[in-house]
């Protein structure tokens, strides 16, 4: 009697196992890849949430089973399935909408067209652009090299730890990398991508400028931002900026968080 107790219960302690091990991977690649980005002083609620949620898989790792301990096998069983369920529709969402952001990447401005340049604001420090808004920078000004022609606006207001407005940030930084002053216009009162596309256009219109856009920002928000602007009547199209490797596990979880409430409440 007391083997086969013992060789009932062996199933159970292989199942704990398998799911200690699942959250013990995924805790600390989750932890790696959250705090590399607060090294960086990058700090977003997609960053801290993601961090706080690894942090909790490496405590179920570690407290599994005294957690598990005072309840009956069947309601382990519905615990575990109902625990992979959530964690599998999770991981499709984010899939989901991680495909829906390569989409809106691959949205390329046509050859044929000509654009008004929109750049995206981003964090600035103190005078300084971060990281982030430094690629969309380099970004903005590969396509106006690349196009003598056209006209650009810097899009961003003054937020919280800056000394100018994101849009100052961006076109003192074009000028000093030799694009001419007089090819950007400012737009420095928004404080999010709804504005930054609204303002942008008011701007737009007022200069007599295209009303084809090429919005300038990350791979990972040009579908969000391509949706913004359609829903604003705006025809636009995607110049890219490469997010750096250490500070894109963050920017990634914020924008899968944006994009779910763009989503559900548009």
């Amino acid at each position: 009697m007391e083997s086969m107790m013992k060789d009932s219960l062996h199933p159970q302690k292989k199942k704990f196992g398998i799911w200690r091990a699942m959250f013990l991977f995924l805790g600390l690649f989750g932890t790696v890849c959250f705090l590399i980005p607060m090294r960086a002083k990058v700090y977003n609620i997609g960053g801290i949430l993601g961090f706080v949620f690894s942090l909790c898989l490496l405590g179920g790792s570690c407290f599994l089973p005294k957690i598990a301990e005072p309840f009956s096998p069947t309601v382990k069983r519905r615990a575990r399935l109902a625990f992979g369920l959530c964690m599998a529709l999770l991981f499709l969402w984010a899939g989901a909408l991680s495909g829906c952001m390569v989409y809106g990447a691959l949205n390329s401005p046509a050859a044929d067209t000509e654009y008004t340049v929109v750049i995206l604001g981003s964090k600035v420090n103190g005078t300084s652009p971060s990281a982030d808004l430094w690629q969309r920078i380099l970004a903005a000004e590969e396509y106006l090299k690349a196009h003598p022609q056209a006209k650009a606006v810097a899009s961003g207001g003054k937020g919280e730890g800056e000394s100018i407005s994101e849009a100052e940030a961006i076109r003192n930084a074009l000028v000093d990398r030799g694009i001419e002053e007089s090819r950007i216009y400012l737009e420095d009162r928004s404080s999010n991508t709804q504005e930054n596309l609204s303002f942008s256009m008011e701007i737009i219109r007022e200069n007599g400028l295209s009303q084809k856009v090429a919005l300038v920002t990350d791979e990972y928000h040009q579908f969000r931002a391509g949706r913004i602007a359609a829903s604003l009547g705006v025809e636009s199209a995607a110049v890219c900026a490469r997010t750096p490797w250490y500070i894109f596990p963050a920017c990634w979880a914020r924008e899968l968080l944006a994009l779910s409430k763009f989503c559900i409440f548009g």
